[in-house]
């Protein structure tokens, strides 16, 4: 996954953007990886992770995934993240470096939601946000008890300040027109047992239009020979 110091958000043009959004073209720059895009349908084999999603909390999708909304992020150094929606919500995650092309594409992730928190009270944020809060503890535990440990700085000591970037939310490929979203996020994870997949969460404050929300979202690693875009 990504760390560090992220950078401001790359928007361009909607001449560029529908380069970005669109199928993927040998001469194109900023060819789309993966062939994901608006419209696409995805279809994820995930045999591999059903043998043991008694473990896991992330929900597999049982059926073809049709993304609807596309989230970019420049990391800087041609480091980029592209997150592709469902109208549920479900994500895959896909990171570039040094092109967007298939063969620059360095992680793919499916994210699912797993938990909305609504506090309604400056102490109820203080519990999150706060120097010393949930978001950048150590550790992250979830309601049923079960335990992540942070990925992001896990070299570091007790808390550590949440990474924060922006992510412009396209629904049209045809227009320059987004949604921006403020992030204040860490990344955690944990070890299953020796074989099984490891699994991801995902703690974020996401702010758009004044209004502010806690997301949990879960994840695991998916394999590029079992995704078939169409």
């Amino acid at each position: 996954m990504f760390g560090g110091t992220m950078k401001a958000l790359f928007k361009s043009g909607a001449r560029d953007l529908k380069k970005k959004l669109s199928k993927a073209v040998e001469e194109d720059d900023f060819a789309t990886p993966l062939g994901l895009r608006i419209g696409a349908a995805v279809d994820i084999d995930t045999l591999p992770l059903r043998m043991h999603a008694d473990d896991l909390h992330v929900e597999l999708p049982e059926e073809t995934l049709i993304i609807v909304a596309q989230g970019y992020i420049d990391l800087g150094d041609a480091t980029y993240a592209h997150r592709y929606y469902t109208a549920d919500d479900t994500m895959i995650q896909v990171l570039t470096v040094a092109g967007m092309e298939d063969q620059h594409v360095e992680e793919l992730t499916l994210y699912v939601p797993y938990q909305s928190y609504y506090p309604d009270s400056d102490g109820a944020w203080a519990q999150w946000t706060s120097k010393g809060g949930k978001i950048g503890a150590p550790v992250f535990r979830l309601d049923d008890g079960t335990e992540y440990s942070r990925i992001w700085f896990d070299t570091t000591e007790g808390y550590t300040k949440p990474v924060e970037f922006t992510e412009s939310v396209y629904e049209d490929p045809d227009s320059d027109e987004c949604k921006d979203l403020f992030h204040k996020v860490m990344l955690y994870g944990r070890n299953l047992e020796e074989g099984k997949k490891n699994e991801y969460l995902m703690v974020s404050v996401e702010s758009y239009e004044g209004e502010r929300t806690v997301e949990l979202v879960v994840g695991v690693d998916l394999d590029l020979p079992n995704l078939k875009v169409i």
